[in-house]
């Protein structure tokens, strides 16, 4: 599915790509605020729009293919989130180094597991 830049007030953001047909159809879907919350979190990690990465997903989910919109943004945001832990717990633990070195070799693997399969099923 290509995507499209989108001009917002907090950056940039993407959309999809015009259909085949116009799309005339709408659903309605109520989340709480924490549940919107974390679609907007997912949605600002994939780099699109709320309404984009819902539309993305959903289809995704319908045509039965892998979706990098929740796999992949989980992995890529624990990452950094390793690496900052990494990085807090300064020079003086180098026992917490070596255990965030072997944490990101794991994650790396897993990142790389998700991408070859995206990769795959985009053939």
């Amino acid at each position: 599915m290509e995507l499209t830049p989108v001009e917002r007030s907090g950056g940039v953001r993407q959309r999809r790509a015009r259909a085949s047909e116009p799309r005339r159809r709408q659903a309605v879907v109520r989340f709480s605020s924490a549940e919107l919350g974390l679609v907007r979190e997912r949605a600002a990690l994939a780099g699109l729009a709320v309404g984009a990465w819902i539309g993305q997903t959903a289809i995704e989910a319908a045509e039965g293919g892998t979706s990098t919109s929740i796999g992949l943004p989980d992995l890529l945001l624990l990452h950094a989130d390793v690496v900052l832990a990494g990085q807090l717990a300064g020079p003086d633990a180098p026992e917490v180094a070596e255990r965030v070195a072997c944490l990101l070799a794991r994650l790396d693997a897993a990142i790389d597991l998700v991408v070859a399969e995206f990769e795959r099923g985009s053939r």
